[in-house]
């Protein structure tokens, strides 16, 4: 038997995951619609094409892990909160 504050904390944890995971969303989101931005930055700090592509692709896997890493939080945020839940009722 799980308290009322051990779910509620559980609650919160999951809200807060969650709110992570759009905020990791978001931030693919504006990466991807600033492509073309980026990399006429890098070309104008002189970076050649190739370099410039190479120095996006990075962005892209950073962010890409992130994003993970924030979906995965959130799912096991929501499965101990479920757990919180079944073991309270």
């Amino acid at each position: 038997m799980m308290t009322k504050f051990q779910v509620e904390l559980a609650k919160i944890l999951w809200e807060q995951s969650r709110q992570a995971a759009l905020y990791a969303d978001e931030s693919w989101r504006i990466l991807m619609q600033s492509q073309m931005n980026i990399l006429d930055s890098f070309r104008n700090a002189g970076f050649p094409f190739a370099a410039a592509t190479t120095q996006f692709d990075q962005f892209i896997e950073d962010h890409s892990r992130r994003y993970k890493a924030a979906l995965e939080q959130m799912d096991k945020m929501a499965n101990d909160y479920f757990e919180a839940i079944q073991k309270n009722a």
